[in-house]
């Protein structure tokens, strides 16, 4: 009660205020905001040898006092560039014309025009004017750093891009743009903008990459690609011709790319406000009667036809679960492939060869998936089966769980291994995930059981523990040390024969530890959240927590003087492993039918 009496007498307080105060109040808490949402981010890029030429075209609509601002942070930002700027009124009102021509000097060309052609016409006419490389940029941009630069390096890095747009943010520096995904799930009927809204050096919106269009308000045009892909659509008279054109470039071999080392700052709508009149939802038809057949009417993916990709990212364990479950889909009759992709590098002979393919593409890991996402731009249905949450493998690298972040694209539908990754993957994704869960299990390596205990994992005192219990229970210990449940881990228990495992790994999905289930062997392992459903504490195994000790040697001793006890852990473990292993190939099935039949 009384914060809300606090906060309303300051309203009040405020409201009271000079309003040339008010708006020195809000510009600093601008600039605070600003300062906070942009802090450790790098806008300074070295030097560049032979820059080239652009052309700057910005249409003008009304919108003097903004476009004065945005030519100023030009003229601050590319001093070391050869560059003009191209004015396009399409506002056509004398007092209007008056005031830009008084604009128009040096690097500045005003044209002025008799009629009003909306957005993508007036557009046109500066890209048709234009002598370079073009930049098409709005009025209410204010550039930062080395913004052309970074755009420009990335046009000229290869990888077949002609267009890139860079990160826009609002003036408190929060995101308005890092990047367009088509909203399939929740708006079917737009395109997005990627991480709207959280600050700008959120570090997953900081790792450049493909894009599925471009910004309209900001894009980097090389010549070669204008060339290619040619004027906006002036059937387009406002809304929707920026993503047209970006679809436009995929198809005619011109890729489009987000680059974030540009940030510029984006009075989003501040010429038009935000309200969808005739003219945009009659630009939103348009659109779509252009483009449906490519989202929300692509079907006739066939559902026979299954191609995996996967990479080195992907731990040995899941690369030999994906070759299994291949194998199950072969014997039910699917045509199905395996293509092996280096780690963070397209491999564009794959998606040469797969690109026209209506199969079902697979991406099995992070590694994988930016080929697999490009294979199926336009043919073909998307999977991504998920290992589990792959940034748990890299604890302590920051910048490569961002960049793997960053490949969960929303063109994915995703399979995820246990229910825990669902979870997680809808709280680390930037937009509503479609995904389903298809319990990932493959087959396993049994012990009879017959031999002694053995103890896997690297933490000393956990050993120690081990030995000691083990030593007055006249028992052996054979020692693992290792960080993961692996193919060689499993293979050393089978051997082994083992009659109970302990270990201390704090695993990252549930296949290794469903497979330690199904070892035919009693479990005793660390608690685990990311394994809640399928390790089950005083059903198929026992579990301790991190650090306890008298937990660790209590439960050990149990297993190893209670050969009840000891059975009933084995026989519910392998009923746990065998229940998923079998579920697995139909569940897979219905999962590939389903996304088969279902708009990309």
């Amino acid at each position: 009660m009384i914060s809300n009496l606090h906060a309303r007498l300051r309203s009040v307080a405020r409201r009271a205020l000079p309003a040339a105060l008010k708006q020195r109040l809000r510009t600093r808490s601008v600039t605070r905001s600003y300062a906070r949402n942009t802090g450790g981010l790098e806008l300074v890029r070295s030097g560049s040898a032979g820059r080239r030429p652009v052309s700057i075209v910005i249409p003008s609509y009304n919108d003097l006092p903004l476009l004065t601002a945005c030519l100023e942070s030009i003229e601050e930002t590319c001093q070391e560039f050869e560059y003009e700027v191209i004015i396009v009124d399409d506002y056509v009102d004398p007092v209007n014309s008056a005031a830009l021509l008084r604009l128009q000097q040096g690097r500045v060309r005003v044209i002025l025009k008799e009629r009003r052609q909306g957005f993508a016409g007036a557009v046109n006419v500066g890209m048709t004017m234009a002598k370079h490389d073009i930049v098409l940029l709005n009025s209410d941009i204010v550039a930062k750093g080395s913004w052309l630069d970074a755009l420009q390096q990335r046009a000229y890095a290869g990888d077949g891009v002609g267009l890139v747009s860079p990160k826009l943010v609002y003036p408190d520096g929060r995101i308005q743009y890092a990047g367009t995904y088509y909203a399939r799930v929740l708006a079917p009927q737009w395109f997005g903008h990627l991480h709207v809204g959280a600050p700008a050096n959120k570090p997953a919106a900081n790792v450049p990459g493909f894009n599925r269009s471009i910004s309209g308000a900001c894009v980097y045009i090389t010549r070669q690609a204008f060339d290619v892909v040619g004027l906006l659509d002036e059937e387009y008279w406002l809304g929707f011709e920026d993503v047209d054109y970006g679809l436009r470039a995929w198809q005619r071999g011109v890729r489009c790319y987000y680059e974030p080392a540009a940030m510029l700052v984006h009075h989003e709508s501040a010429s038009r406000g935000y309200s969808q009149g005739a003219r945009e939802l009659a630009s939103m038809r348009f659109f779509w009667a252009r483009w449906e057949h490519l989202f929300m009417q692509r079907w006739g993916t066939d559902p026979m036809k299954v191609d995996y990709l996967i990479s080195d990212a992907a731990p040995a364990l899941w690369g030999r679960y994906v070759d299994e479950q291949c194998s199950a889909l072969r014997a039910l009759g699917r045509d199905v492939t395996v293509r092996h992709v280096p780690v963070g590098t397209i491999d564009e002979s794959i998606v040469s060869e797969l690109q026209a393919r209506d199969s079902v593409k697979i991406a099995c890991d992070w590694g994988a998936s930016t080929t697999a996402w490009l294979t199926a731009l336009e043919h073909g249905s998307l999977l991504y089966l998920l290992p589990g949450m792959e940034t748990i493998r890299h604890g302590g690298q920051p910048d490569l769980q961002a960049r793997i972040v960053s490949h969960y694209r929303p063109e994915f539908d995703y399979i995820a291994p246990n229910r825990w990754s669902a979870d997680q993957l809808r709280l680390e994704a930037a937009w509503e995930v479609q995904h389903r869960v298809v319990p990932a299990m493959s087959q396993v390596a049994v012990s009879d059981g017959s031999g002694d205990v053995v103890c896997v994992g690297s933490d000393e005192a956990w050993c120690h523990a081990v030995d000691a219990v083990a030593r007055e229970a006249g028992r052996e210990v054979t020692h693992i040390r290792t960080s993961e449940i692996d193919v060689d881990v499993l293979e050393a228990v089978a051997s082994a024969s083992a009659s109970v495992v302990v270990s201390s790994v704090a695993e990252e999905t549930s296949l290794g530890a469903l497979q330690l289930l199904g070892s035919g062997a009693a479990l005793v392992t660390v608690l685990n959240d990311r394994l809640r459903y399928e390790v089950l504490d005083g059903y198929n195994a026992l579990t301790i927590g991190p650090g306890d000790m008298t937990g660790l040697r209590s439960s050990v001793e149990v297993v190893l003087s209670d050969d009840r006890a000891r059975s009933e852990l084995c026989q519910n473990g392998r009923m746990t492993a065998d229940r998923h292993r079998l579920v697995n190939p139909a569940a897979m099935s219905r999962v590939l039918e389903h996304v088969a039949s279902t708009p990309i």
